[in-house]
């Protein structure tokens, strides 16, 4: 693995480090860009960027060092060197971006929705070169396999499967799709509504569909194990039904449209 970059005397550039610093950049410069040709003046933009960004690293830290404390103990200078021990939670950066713009989007009187959709975009790549790094540093490993992927990781007698760089080629390709779907999905006869938060919930549901199968392969804890799978199907489910209702189809509409295309086939019969 490709833990340390540069190293000269007291200067060391970890890769982890060194790529978290790049996604932020993207991910602020993807933000600010976009929120700011929907005309959001560019002081509150910045203001956003900087909130989601401690508020994504502190969730982030805490619900990795919870669900790994054993790595961690009450040894605080580990919790806060996260450079020279690494490690950060997909669900603390989700549920600290979910709660900026929550807040951010009240009080600014953002279309919430609208501004969702938008840093999609920016934190796709962001989570994707975070996931990138955790693999470059032996970080982001999983239970043991004799599958031909599994790799040896630093400290591991046993090959691994490599969950994080799954999700980074995941999470990349997710960012990929969603770019080319943006200027298209308004026309899709299937998604009968033209209501903003397609992208944030198509980018939610296939990163959770990924996410669902590394965390079978994950090494977590058996309790932790489990409680992971069944919260991320249980939000999988949520945010796919959430998705259903907003695209314009409803179960009621469906009915009557089966019924009527019954109909018209026993009306051309007789």
């Amino acid at each position: 693995m490709l833990s340390i970059i540069f190293s000269a005397g007291p200067i060391v550039i970890y890769v982890f480090g060194f790529l978290m610093a790049v996604g932020i950049f993207l991910k602020s410069f993807i933000i600010w860009r976009r929120l700011r040709d929907l005309g959001i003046k560019e002081e509150r933009v910045l203001d956003f960027i900087i909130m989601a960004i401690i508020i994504g690293l502190i969730f982030a830290r805490l619900f990795f060092i919870l669900t790994n404390f054993d790595k961690f103990g009450f040894i605080f200078t580990r919790w806060v060197f996260f450079l020279r021990y690494p490690g950060l939670s997909f669900w603390g950066w989700f549920l600290g971006a979910l709660i900026s713009l929550k807040w951010f989007a009240k009080k600014e009187k953002w279309d919430f929705w609208q501004i969702a959709d938008e840093v999609t975009f920016g934190f796709l790549p962001f989570l994707a070169l975070m996931q990138l790094g955790s693999f470059l540093d032996g970080s982001g490993f999983g239970r043991s396999t004799y599958m031909p992927w599994g790799i040896y990781f630093p400290g591991t007698l046993l090959k691994r499967h490599p969950v994080s760089l799954f999700f980074a080629i995941g999470l990349f390709i997710i960012w990929f799709l969603l770019i080319k779907a943006e200027r298209h999905w308004r026309t899709w006869h299937w998604y009968k509504s033209d209501k903003d938060g397609f992208i944030a919930l198509a980018g939610l549901s296939l990163t959770l569909l990924i996410y669902i199968p590394l965390a079978f392969i994950g090494d977590s804890s058996l309790y932790l194990y489990w409680l992971e799978v069944l919260l991320t199907t249980a939000l999988f489910l949520m945010v796919s039904i959430s998705f259903y209702f907003r695209s314009g189809r409803t179960l009621r509409k469906r009915l009557i449209g089966l019924k009527a295309n019954n109909e018209k086939e026993n009306n051309e019969k007789n």
